[in-house]
């Protein structure tokens, strides 16, 4: 137990053999063994203290000689401790800083040997010493190398390229409905819009054309000559001239594409039915003087000196009536178009 104390132990544990043995030789009693137990144990204890101390001590006086101090400068071990963490520290950044100038050291000395051989070869060159050949073999290389960036840069352009326009494409895609509905609602609006402009100046075209009919017509229709001393005729009253209708088709919304079309021929029609009234018109006025021609001439009777001219007058107002109503009728016709 003694020897496994170690060096310090070890001496006053050989002092302390004699009267450890002389103890041994005297017969204990049992409080007496149990405090040579505690001794001995004590002693051991005390023993492995001294040499933790002794060797803490030295790694501060080890730690100590490391770092920088002033000499005869007596340090606590606090401040040993203290002071050795600052310079491991200080050690670490001079590290850092080291390896930095080391990189920028290595890659300066790169960049020398590298532009290095093209200043020999222009040396060279000045002293007609290099080959023409081999330079311009460099400059291909060069060139070359410059082609080759300059393709990969290319083809990484064009693949971001490719990609934006995909985007864009897809997000046409989504967007397409809305918009292909937006331009169809403002094509049909400007199509309502041009529709409606053409119906209304087809309708003041054909107001137009029809008082410039009506204009020519009423002339033909002028008031019966005034009664003279002749003598009285008894002229049968005409018959009422036919009535000429004019069928004007309605057409639906599903044909406002052809209305430009449909209403000029709608004017046509009109156009033909009002010269058939006035060739009807034209006729009945010829009949009417044949008969006048054809009469036969009685004595004057002055019980009804007005009638004939009565009739007659009647007869033109009614023809004018029927003629003002059929011309009235005409272009609500025509307004019902679309």
């Amino acid at each position: 137990m003694v020897h496994a104390g170690g060096g310090g132990a070890g001496s006053s544990g050989r002092t302390d053999l004699p009267r450890v043995a002389g103890l041994a030789n005297i017969p204990l009693t049992p409080e007496t063994q149990r405090d040579q137990e505690r001794r001995i144990r004590r002693e051991i204890a005390n023993s492995n203290e001294r040499r933790r101390m002794q060797s803490i001590n030295a790694g501060f006086q080890s730690l100590k000689t490391l770092i920088p101090h002033t000499d005869g400068e007596k340090l606590s071990k606090a401040a040993i401790l203290q002071q050795t963490a600052e310079y491991i520290f200080s050690l670490e950044q001079e590290k850092t800083r080291l390896l930095q100038q080391n990189t920028q050291l290595k890659r300066f000395i790169q960049e020398l040997s590298g532009s290095s051989p093209k200043r020999r070869r222009a040396e060279d060159k000045d002293e007609g010493i290099g080959s023409p050949d081999i330079w311009e073999d460099e400059k291909a290389e060069d060139l070359r190398r410059e082609m080759i960036e300059l393709r990969q840069q290319l083809d990484k352009e064009r693949s971001v390229r490719m990609m934006l326009e995909e985007q864009v494409r897809s997000l046409e895609a989504h967007m397409y409905p809305e918009k292909l509905k937006v331009i169809a609602q403002q094509v049909q609006l400007q199509q309502q819009q041009e529709q409606v402009r053409l119906l209304h100046q087809e309708k003041l075209e054909r107001e137009q054309q029809q008082q410039q009919l009506r204009t020519q017509l009423l002339p033909h229709h002028g008031p019966p000559p005034a009664p003279t001393h002749h003598p009285t005729v008894i002229v049968p009253a005409p018959q009422p001239p036919p009535s000429h209708h004019v069928n004007v088709v309605t057409m639906g919304p599903s044909s406002v594409i052809n209305s430009v079309s449909t209403s000029r021929q709608n004017l046509d029609t009109i156009v033909q039915a009002i010269q058939h009234i006035e060739g009807t018109q034209e006729q009945e006025e010829q009949e009417q003087e044949e008969q006048r021609r054809a009469v036969i001439v009685k004595p004057p009777v002055r019980a009804c000196p007005g009638a004939p001219a009565s009739d007659t007058a009647s007869d033109s107002e009614a023809s004018d009536s029927d003629a003002m109503d059929q011309s009235k009728e005409d272009p609500a016709g025509d307004g019902d178009l679309p």
